[in-house]
């Protein structure tokens, strides 16, 4: 098994441009690794997100934010320097020591409505997945 291929993907998408937050909450259970990507659309808008941030839950009930994970506070979000591009920022998580549930967020700036997705790629799980469904998605072609 190409290691590659050994993994499932979750994402958010919003409906159409907006200055609300897009979540994407991810179930690690038998995933020992989250690879994020948050693609914000073009935009005259220089900056990236005015939230961005990953945080965790046992229960998908009650969430806390992962150390070095906050945006503003552990690392500084990214301005966009070529505004006519999609920019994206990629947040690798160690989900071995994580709880089960992480809920990824970004905001775009408040004075700007702009599309952001949400990607994120589990990986070294205990199973490889073996249906499109177990990978996460409707269609799975291999070659």
């Amino acid at each position: 098994m190409i290691a590659s291929q050994m993994s499932k993907v979750v994402a958010a998408v919003p409906a159409a441009a907006t200055t609300n937050t897009t979540t994407l909450v991810i179930d690690t259970l038998s995933w020992d690794y989250a690879s994020v990507t948050v693609a914000r659309a073009a935009n005259a808008a220089t900056a990236f997100a005015s939230t961005l941030k990953v945080e965790e839950s046992d229960d998908n009930s009650s969430y806390s934010n992962v150390s070095g994970f906050v945006g503003g506070t552990d690392f500084t979000i990214p301005t966009v320097s070529d505004t006519n591009s999609v920019a994206v920022v990629k947040l690798d998580v160690d989900t071995r020591v994580r709880k089960r549930y992480l809920k990824v967020s970004a905001c775009p700036s408040t004075s700007s409505a702009i599309a952001v997705a949400i990607e994120g790629r589990l990986s070294r799980g205990e199973n490889a997945p073996a249906s499109a469904s177990e990978a996460g998605c409707i269609g799975w072609v291999k070659g």
